[in-house]
């Protein structure tokens, strides 16, 4: 039985922060990752219906899974969508999030309960720098009815919070 489940997202840089993806090399951004333990015949059936292309660990770039090691555990997918940075830089208000992000929860919940996953952990991070201790991470933990209050700190129309990098814990 799974009781943990990771799921993280990596974008591109967000508005407000951009400066400090230049203050040391971007290695890479624009990239979600999923990562859990789980059985691997289950894993092949229940990844098909994410919205978004689908690369499995051995298919993921080294750099990436190098910068992430810390963060990830058995099995990792990356979930591939260039535009998923947009959306969440362009999302105006907290009580009306895009289409995209809907989908995105209803994902996740229909996920978790097809191989009985009762946590995860999103982590969305607007870029990856060589150096991990440069990136700032915001960690809160919700639960999946607060999903879209714990994203928004990303919006670069969120004026109470500002982040970097976010760490969502989520119960189900």
């Amino acid at each position: 039985m799974l009781v943990n489940f990771m799921i993280i997202v990596l974008m591109g840089s967000i508005g407000l922060n951009r400066e400090r993806c230049i203050m040391s090399y971007v290695i890479f951004d624009c990239s979600q990752f999923l990562t859990f333990s789980c059985d691997e015949a289950e894993l092949k059936n229940e990844v098909a219906q994410f919205g978004m292309k689908v690369l499995l660990k051995e298919e993921i770039a080294i750099k990436k899974l190098t910068y992430l090691s810390p963060l990830l555990e058995e099995k990792v997918i990356e979930l591939f969508d260039q535009e998923f940075v947009g959306v969440i830089e362009d999302w105006k208000e907290e009580e009306n999030p895009p289409i995209e992000l809907v989908n995105l929860r209803e994902e996740i919940t229909d996920f978790c309960s097809a191989i009985n996953i009762k946590s995860l952990k999103l982590i969305i991070i607007s870029c990856a720098s060589e150096n991990i201790e440069e990136d700032t991470i915001v960690s809160k933990e919700v639960q999946i009815d607060q999903f879209y209050e714990g994203l928004f700190v990303l919006s670069k129309w969120n004026l109470k919070e500002v982040a970097d990098n976010l760490i969502l814990a989520i119960n189900l």
